[in-house]
């Protein structure tokens, strides 16, 4: 059985002295998530490009906060590797079985994981099976979806819409994209969030990986004109266990970073008036307004992970050992780029260099779709509740404490009470597959969308 690493000093976040052999930064802390951005200028103060943190309690990494830095690093294939295989504390026993980031870190035998020939192989059945996607459909159904659910919570003149709007309408379009049932695509996002707060990580992996399999298994007997069934055709020849990993992480990054880019876009137009005063008087689009939100509060901001294969020497005089678990910092990065007196182009809304879909061999090959999800979703809310006001004091809003990604928990707003335009939701509901109820669940469904309407539109 391995152990955990032995404890260290806790972080202070009001003391600005350099730590002594350990690391500088929690970053499942409250205090962390609360100011990141402090934090960020403390390592680079400290540290320069790269520091070492805490990832949870008693697993050790580190964080590289510098946009150039970031490039080089992503670009230099020879240096770095994606292969958790080379994690030297869990290959040493220093990471304990239920550590709950293992669920994010350990290694799949996905796109993400993969080096050189491999990667190559596994990136072009990405590419190739998300590029039959029928943008036009898939643009005007998630148009649809939008209008309904903001149709569900419209006459109610309140919501919280991270729960009941911004997580949602991934999920839907991510079902219909892949060709998820209703209830395989509520416990897959249940789970996925389970293991990116690294909450249960082992079970909620288990959960996500027998959702997926019997969406295969599915798909097996009956392929569709879906990702799915394009992904398992392909010339690449995945097995079933690729396919299944495959499946875990384009259907999470769909879902999961694009229902925090919504969220944190709309806590934005409600928090800062000179942005939202530009989207309101025509100066911004919206697509430039999530450029924006990308470069100042991106969803991802440690996340995906590589690991030097030899020892990194650092412009401090420190040195990242081989195997270190190193953390992609794109928000710290952004920021600084943002924020740089000699980068003020960086910081015009319209500007793309930011590094929040990745860059390298590893950029993200579903960005566009992200990005038409997210767009698709801030039009349809500003449109039709022109009034929506935050509902809390901006100061006591709650982020979640992933190492990986920063999101708000809930975000309560108020609007004046709307009519309804639909009359029918734009999805079909579809019967459960005969192995797959809900009772065999690890982490059960909170509601399947038929519930989920019905709660939103508080028919209970």
């Amino acid at each position: 059985m391995r152990t955990r690493a032995a404890p260290v000093t806790p972080f202070d976040p009001e003391d600005d002295r350099v730590p002594d052999g350990c690391p500088f930064a929690e970053l499942y802390a409250p205090e962390f998530h609360r100011d990141p951005q402090r934090v960020y200028q403390r390592i680079r103060d400290a540290y320069g490009p790269a520091a070492p943190v805490m990832i949870e309690p008693g697993v050790r990494g580190w964080l590289v906060i510098d946009y150039a830095t970031i490039i080089a690093w992503c670009r230099d294939t020879e240096t770095f590797s994606r292969d958790a295989r080379r994690w030297s504390d869990w290959r040493d026993g220093l990471v304990s079985d239920d550590a709950g980031v293992l669920g994010m870190m350990e290694h799949r035998p996905n796109v993400l994981f993969a080096d050189g020939d491999e990667h190559q192989r596994l990136r072009r059945a990405v590419t190739d099976s998300l590029g039959r996607i029928d943008s036009a459909d898939i643009g005007a159904y998630t148009a649809r979806a939008a209008e309904a659910l903001i149709d569900g919570i419209c006459q109610l003149g309140e919501a919280d819409l991270v729960e009941e709007y911004a997580r949602v309408l991934p999920l839907l379009v991510m079902n219909r994209v892949f060709g998820f049932d209703e209830d395989s695509g509520k416990r897959f996002i249940t789970a996925l969030s389970a293991m990116i707060d690294a909450v249960d990580s082992e079970r909620a992996n288990a959960e996500l990986e027998r959702v997926v399999s019997q969406v295969i298994a599915r798909k097996r007997k009956e392929p569709g004109e879906d990702a799915t069934s394009w992904l398992m055709e392909h010339r690449a020849d995945l097995s079933d266990e690729e396919v299944l990993q495959h499946l875990v992480l384009i259907v999470g990054a769909g879902i999961e970073p694009t229902a925090d880019l919504i969220g944190n876009a709309v806590r934005m137009i409600l928090t800062d008036h000179d942005f939202r005063d530009g989207i309101t008087e025509g100066r911004m689009d919206i697509e430039d307004a999530l450029e924006h939100v990308l470069w100042h509060d991106p969803p991802m901001i440690g996340y995906p992970v590589m690991y030097p294969v030899s020892d990194v020497a650092l412009p401090n005089g420190s040195v990242m050992p081989a195997g270190s678990p190193v953390l992609l910092g794109y928000a710290a990065a952004n920021q600084s780029m943002a924020g740089a007196p000699s980068e003020e182009e960086a910081a015009g809304t319209a500007n793309r260099a930011h590094l929040s879909f990745g860059v390298g061999p590893h950029r993200c090959p579903a960005q566009d779709l992200a990005m038409m999800i997210a767009s698709t979703a801030l039009k349809a809310l500003l449109r039709r509740l022109p009034g929506m006001r935050l509902a809390a004091d901006a100061a006591d809003l709650e982020w979640r404490t992933s190492p990986f990604s920063r999101s708000l928990t809930r975000l309560p707003v108020s609007f004046p009470p709307q009519t309804p335009t639909q009359e029918e939701a734009p999805w079909k509901e579809s019967s459960l597959p005969p192995d797959s109820g809900p009772g065999e669940s690890a982490f059960p469904a909170r509601a399947t969308l038929s519930d989920l309407l019905s709660m939103l539109r508080r028919r209970r």
